[in-house]
């Protein structure tokens, strides 16, 4: 699960919050929001699967992220000034999601007020975690760009053996990573000649990260926790 706005709630906070939700049912192709409309609801999926796509200048689309059952999404875009979603929001599975409004949130913000510098903590980490995001998707080269990946999955699982599991399908992983599919398959078909990576299954094993990391001239130190 995704580290979220609720993950900072104790318990009486998050049963506050928790409290002025209400239960959606999406459909598979619904847009629940549109890049630069008014950012009014933050959402939770509790069954299904929603991606997150921005507009490019040339009418393409940009897949910033996937998310799954559990995961927390829109949050942030509350805290804007002007409030609006910074991208669009579709439905990729019939979906139940919990719906959070902009007035329950900020109520449930005066009701704590110390709950205000434990988001202001939390707002902080998002922005250091868009920065990553950034820096993957403005390096030219493709080995680098999914080596940093792998780095960020690396960090966000509890990793055993150096496996880590894919959170989502290649061909989605590719559009994350600004490549096409073929681009991706023959990036990881290069890095497992050379014993780099293994796959098996779902599941990436990364039997030497060093030599990993020397490969595509990055540092080791992106697979180290903060």
């Amino acid at each position: 699960m995704s580290a979220s706005m609720i993950s900072v709630l104790k318990t009486k906070e998050k049963q506050l919050f928790l409290e002025g939700r209400t239960e959606l049912y999406c459909k598979a192709g619904d847009l629940l929001f549109s890049q630069g409309q008014s950012a009014n609801h933050m959402y939770r999926i509790e069954k299904g699967k929603v991606s997150l796509f921005r507009l490019m200048p040339n009418g393409d689309e940009k897949l910033f992220k996937v998310f799954m059952a559990g995961d927390i999404f829109a949050e942030v875009a509350l805290f804007l000034s002007p409030r609006k979603y910074p991208m669009s929001a579709r439905i990729e599975q019939d979906s139940i999601l919990s719906s959070f409004s902009y007035e329950h949130v900020f109520s449930t913000l005066h009701q704590c007020p110390e709950l205000s510098l434990r988001i202001l903590g939390f707002m902080g980490n998002r922005i250091g975690e868009l920065m990553n995001t950034i820096d993957i998707l403005t390096q030219v080269n493709a080995n680098q760009r999914l080596v940093m990946k792998l780095a960020e999955i690396y960090k966000k699982q509890y990793v055993k053996e150096n496996r880590i599991a894919l959170p989502c399908s290649k061909k989605l992983l590719a559009s994350q990573l600004g490549m096409t599919p073929e681009t991706l398959s023959r990036t990881m078909k290069k890095l497992k000649t050379e014993g780099l990576i293994e796959e098996v299954g779902s599941n990436l094993l990364l039997p030497d990260i060093p030599s990993l990391c020397r490969s595509v001239n990055l540092t080791q130190e992106m697979f180290s926790a903060a």
